[in-house]
């Protein structure tokens, strides 16, 4: 699998939204816990009209230029308000022309999803204990000892 620097990845995906393509994309970074864990895989659908609603996961651009893959918590006229399943506080207010496309799920996925929304603040506890403990176990460790050191 080739790997391009996320601005150039983020653009293609885009692209291929636009053209009515299926994405594929490998997921980074712990925003969506615990629901996608980085590493995992994702599988982004072109944007149809009246699609989006509150609770489905798109993919968006921020008015600064980073893109998001996170949870849309209300819609208005003109923007749509999102926020990361791990995220407790910080939300995105995003333009709906600059949403390309959302996140399939099952229907257990969204039930849960709800569920999880629906503890607010409560989730900063099961959250601190997933990155906290749900590392890889075999993941590599740096070496501190004296004998790699050079002299």
């Amino acid at each position: 699998m080739k790997s391009l620097p996320n601005q150039a990845a983020f653009e293609l995906v885009c692209q291929l939204l636009a053209e009515g393509r299926e994405v594929i994309l490998r997921v980074e970074g712990e925003s969506m816990l615990p629901f996608f864990r980085s590493g995992c895989r994702i599988r982004i659908l072109p944007i149809r009209n009246d699609e989006l609603k509150p609770g489905h996961i798109v993919l968006g651009r921020t008015v600064s230029g980073h893109f998001v893959i996170h949870r849309i918590l209300h819609i208005d006229a003109e923007n749509i308000l999102l926020q990361g399943d791990g995220n407790l506080r910080v939300t995105e207010n995003i333009p709906r022309e600059r949403i390309y496309g959302y996140v399939a799920c099952n229907r257990l996925h969204r039930l849960l999803a709800r569920l999880w929304r629906s503890l607010g603040s409560l989730r900063r506890y099961p959250l601190w204990l997933i990155k906290r403990f749900d590392r890889p176990a075999l993941a590599p460790r740096p070496d501190t000892s004296q004998k790699n050191r050079p002299e």
